[in-house]
């Protein structure tokens, strides 16, 4: 049986360090960043001192929200903006659907998904931005 290519380790670690590097260039003091596999297991996360109690859930949140539907958390977000649906899955998942920009996923360099990330600790467009720049650092691409 052909496996599933992977996230590894390495990609995850290129993908945080770039998220660092991008939030800082765009001023923002601290952010979360997470990195999943397509299992929907952690590979990377990383919450840098200044961010609040809520980083790592909000993160974590949106990158599980882009995972699940095979988009980006800005898309799914255009799409559930009627708050009744949204609360129905937010409880559904338990607690794991945060449609809120910040969230993509990951395919490697020939455009096979390997996972996703996301970033929480600014204004949702930033985090989108800065993720995706990330994931675009590391050598890999945000599917679109």
């Amino acid at each position: 049986m052909k496996s599933a290519p992977a996230l590894s380790l390495e990609n995850g670690m290129a993908i945080a360090t770039a998220a660092q590097h991008h939030a800082r260039e765009k001023g923002l003091a601290g952010m979360t960043v997470v990195v999943l596999d397509m299992d929907g297991a952690i590979r990377v996360a990383l919450r840098e001192d200044p961010q609040g109690t809520f980083g790592m859930d909000f993160a974590l949140a949106k990158a599980r929200t882009a995972l699940g539907f095979l988009n980006s958390s800005l898309a799914i977000s255009k799409i559930f903006s009627d708050p009744i649906p949204v609360s129905g899955l937010t409880v559904a998942s338990d607690g794991k659907f945060l449609p809120i920009a910040g969230g993509v996923v990951v395919n490697d360099a020939q455009g096979r998904r390997i996972g996703a990330a996301a970033v929480a600790g600014g204004p949702p467009q930033m985090d989108h931005d800065i993720i995706s720049a990330a994931v675009e650092s590391a050598g890999l691409t945000v599917q679109a």
